[in-house]
């Protein structure tokens, strides 16, 4: 009953569409018929677009209609009866509708492909399109007298060779003894049976078993408990004895996926998905044959003429995946054999697909988080592709990239595939079997996560949710402006734009309780939006969201945005990337394209290196950081005190001198001006100053702990390393790690978050040497540079560490147990080892020590 519902419905879908399409094409013309000299060419398909076989006919006609596109116009007709059954009332329905749409329409050839519309044209061409010549491809059941007495007719005939993919199959596999057959019980799949049953006789020493009358997860069954002295002969299946439908790519993949033994086949479209190969139909090609046909006869040859092409088109095809699954080497396969996803390299393939466009600095950013982890491996080979969607938004364009994708890596088999940004991730959600089936996906800087979206294709998928942070960053700029009023949000109507609007909304009652005012500055023009920010008080800050398209559709990069909007205003601009930084924003609680590289590109190493996708939980909460300019905070004259901890400063500039040289040179003539401006910068001068000196302190040390921030002691390590292959001597770097931080904020707040982190640096301080560095990389991270020191002199030092751990743990009455883990990478002069790769030597070993035991943060310490 439900299957029968299901049909009805998707008939009736189907019929109303064609008559919908009908009208218009009808119109259409009428509009066109008298003026236009063109050749008129219908394609009648058996199927739908988006049926793989079905996609590489036409694909093959357009090939060679297209070069000469001018000279036609071309129709295309999907009978859809892969997944409406071809009965005779539907065949009817098709008839009058046909009928009703094309009866002031005359085409000069109509290129059929496969059985359904070839057996419709067969019954009705008479009445729908008399005299008009057919040429047909894709076509199995073919008799010579089906075309005798029709001198309008011509084709090609669909020769697939089952005798010659098994007598493949079988030199290949020489101890089979039994061959399990999949096929469906559709009118192709019977068809196919009986060219089936009189091929099976040739091979009397090989036991054939159908599967045809099972289930789908019965066959699943089957296939994973089958003998090591079988194969697989997979035909067709697009409908179980359940009713239950699949597309060509599902039932093939699922069947392989399970199968513990080779799964061969006779049609291309299941290369990639499943199959070894075969001797194999390739629907491109009869296509192409057909079009040709049809080209010769618009040219005034007659059809009659043009004899049936019988011959096989077809090519024996394999896939590399699939033997080295099984273990089959080339030598073993016949002469001329296509092999597709072929690698000539040992090398790991990795493709970085980005939305948008390499000048981005965004994108940069990410690439350099990429290549910061993954960079210096040698045994990854990069591939790089851009979808440049910032400055081509269209959806026609999506499509372009699609089509233009499916033809690129149609043969390229990639090991993962790291996806970053919005419309890639959710480009790969749509495509990701047809593209790059059964390949680990990993994505960053995804903002539009859905739970519910994501569970489909959790098998393949994984990685780091993009979470900007507006409460944050307005909290950071009312604490740095106490006398804030009013915030002007500067936001675009781009899905973006609205995506932060929508966040906006679910924040701004909170802050308009405490007196807040927002004032929304959004569908304007950039002029609007300039004006309107010179006109603010001064107790108004400016919260930039993203405006990369004003209401007249002009498209701005982020740094134009930003720097037309900062060259007008005059109160401080907030922002939520980083990469608004060093362009007119104070600052604010940043999201940061390198941390989301970085993360993903440790996900792919982990991918790399043999764990499952679905075994690497997605990050949704991805780490922001507190950024702010130097220079918008001079010119705002922000106290630094009032930063929130753990602050990083960027753009320092060189000396006070440089800064304001013109402005000294300006007055020069003036000795009556310069003394007074002296006067009066003397004040600005030592306020300044002073200014200058805490936010010097500020940009290299960390506000929370007092140690090095990880800028400053990344730039201690590289002259550390620079020394050490000056003078030849060795150092270590010992990566630490608190453990269970996470559960401390949760059970006891994140105040005492705060101090477990403040406790740790204190005790790594008091352990170092003077001749020692301690940095704090963020979160729960550090860094301890032990100069001269050698992997053995590191493991004392430990020893010293963990008994101050051991004293503060049995001596402080805290909610939480300080618990490290840690690990060291020792650095050998003239080596040739990156800071990069000695923090991830540390990294790495850190987490076999974490692996081998961490210790909860409820129970009792044990070093």
């Amino acid at each position: 009953m439900r299957i029968e519902n299901y049909r009805k419905k998707l008939v009736s879908a189907v019929l109303a569409a064609i008559v919908c399409l009908t009208l218009i094409t009808v119109n259409a013309g009428f509009a066109h018929h008298s003026y236009d000299n063109k050749k008129n060419i219908l394609i009648l398909n058996s199927y739908h677009k988006g049926y793989k076989w079905t996609d590489n006919i036409v694909e093959g006609i357009s090939s060679v209609l297209g070069p000469n596109a001018q000279r036609f116009n071309v129709q295309i007709e999907d009978m859809d009866t892969k997944r409406i059954s071809a009965d005779e009332q539907y065949i009817n329905k098709l008839y009058e509708i046909y009928k009703y749409k094309f009866q002031d329409k005359k085409f000069d050839v109509i290129i059929c492909s496969d059985d359904a519309a070839f057996q419709f044209l067969e019954q009705f061409h008479q009445q729908l399109f008399p005299g008009t010549p057919i040429v047909f491809c894709g076509v199995n059941y073919f008799e010579d007298s089906m075309v005798k007495d029709r001198n309008v007719f011509t084709g090609v005939v669909e020769m697939y060779d089952i005798r010659k993919t098994l007598e493949t199959a079988l030199t290949i596999h020489p101890n089979t003894k039994n061959v399990y057959v999949i096929n469906d019980k559709t009118i192709t799949g019977q068809g196919i049976r009986r060219n089936l049953l009189d091929t099976t006789s040739e091979f009397t020493n090989i036991n054939f078993i159908s599967l045809e009358d099972l289930k789908m997860p019965e066959i699943l069954d089957r296939v994973q408990r089958l003998p090591q002295d079988s194969i697989v002969l997979f035909l067709v299946f697009f409908q179980d004895v359940a009713g239950d439908y699949f597309t060509y790519d599902e039932s093939i993949s699922l069947v392989s996926g399970k199968s513990q033994v080779p799964v061969y086949g006779v049609w291309d479209f299941y290369l990639g998905h499943g199959i070894v190969g075969g001797m194999l139909t390739n629907g491109y090609f009869q296509g192409e044959m057909a079009a040709k046909m049809a080209l010769s006869i618009l040219n005034g040859q007659q059809p009659s003429t043009i004899p049936v092409v019988q011959d096989s088109t077809n090519r024996y095809m394999f896939d590399e995946v699939q033997m080295k699954r099984f273990g089959i080497k080339n030598y073993q396969l016949p002469e001329n054999s296509m092999i597709i996803n072929q690698v000539y390299s040992n090398k790991k393939q990795l493709l970085v697909l980005n939305s948008y466009h390499s000048d981005m600095v965004w994108v940069q950013n990410i690439d350099a988080g990429i290549k910061s982890i993954l960079g210096d491996n040698k045994n990854i080979e990069f591939h790089t592709d851009y979808m440049d969607t910032k400055r081509n938004p269209s959806p026609e364009y999506l499509q372009k990239l699609h089509e233009a994708y499916n033809y690129k890596y149609s043969n390229k088999k990639f090991d993962a595939v790291l996806v970053t940004d919005d419309i890639a991730y959710s480009f790969m959600l749509t495509y990701q079997q047809e593209l790059f089936p059964n390949t680990p996906i990993v994505f960053c800087g995804v903002n539009n996560f859905n739970e519910e979206e994501f569970a489909q294709h959790n098998q393949w998928f994984t990685g780091i949710v993009e979470n900007i942070d507006i409460e944050g960053t307005i909290k950071a700029a009312l604490q740095m402006h106490p006398n804030t009023k009013t915030i002007a949000v500067i936001n675009d109507k781009t899905p973006l734009g609205q995506s932060n609007r929508r966040l906006l909304n679910s924040i701004m009652p909170s802050f308009s309780a405490n007196g807040i005012n927002f004032v929304i500055l959004e569908d304007m023009n950039m002029s609007e939006v300039q004006e309107k920010v010179t006109q603010l008080p001064e107790d108004s800050i400016i919260l930039l969201l993203s405006f990369n398209q004003d209401k007249s559709n002009n498209i701005f990069s982020y740094e134009e945005s930003i720097e037309l909007i900062a060259q007008r205003a005059k109160v401080p601009i907030y922002g939520l990337w980083d990469f608004y930084i060093g362009h007119g924003i104070v600052g604010g609680l940043l999201t940061n394209g390198y941390s989301q590289g970085e993360m993903a590109a440790k996900m792919v190493s982990r991918i790399l290196s043999g764990e499952q996708p679905r075994n690497i939980p997605v990050v949704k909460e991805s780490p922001n950081s507190y950024m702010f300019d130097y220079n918008q905070l001079l010119k705002f004259s922000v106290d630094p005190k009032r930063m929130p901890e753990g602050s990083f400063i960027v753009n320092r500039p060189i000396t006070f001198y440089e800064q304001y040289r013109s402005l000294v040179w300006g007055v020069g003539s003036f000795i009556v001006l310069l003394v007074t401006a002296i006067c009066l910068l003397y004040v600005n001068i030592v306020r300044r100053k002073k200014v200058e000196r805490e936010l010097q302190l500020y940009a290299t040390t960390d506000t929370m702990t007092g140690v090095l921030n990880r800028r400053t002691g990344l730039i201690f390590l590289e002259e550390q390393i620079a020394l050490a292959d000056r003078t030849g001597k060795s150092f270590t770097v010992c990566f630490v790690d608190v453990n269970d931080l996470k559960k401390v904020n949760d059970k006891c707040g994140h105040n005492e978050g705060d101090r477990l982190i403040e406790a740790v640096s204190q005790i790594l301080k008091e352990a170092l040497r003077k001749s020692d560095l301690l940095c704090r990389l963020g979160g729960d991270e550090f860094l301890i540079i032990l100069s001269d020191n050698s992997m053995q002199q590191g493991e004392q030092l430990w020893q010293r560490i963990a008994e101050r751990i051991n004293t503060y743990n049995d001596t402080s009455d805290n909610c939480f147990t300080i618990s490290l883990s840690h690990g060291f990478a020792e650095y050998m002069p003239a080596s040739a080892t990156s800071a990069a790769d000695l923090i991830k030597e540390a990294d790495f070993n850190m987490y076999k020590c974490k692996n081998s035991g961490k210790v909860s943060v409820d129970d009792d310490y044990n070093l």
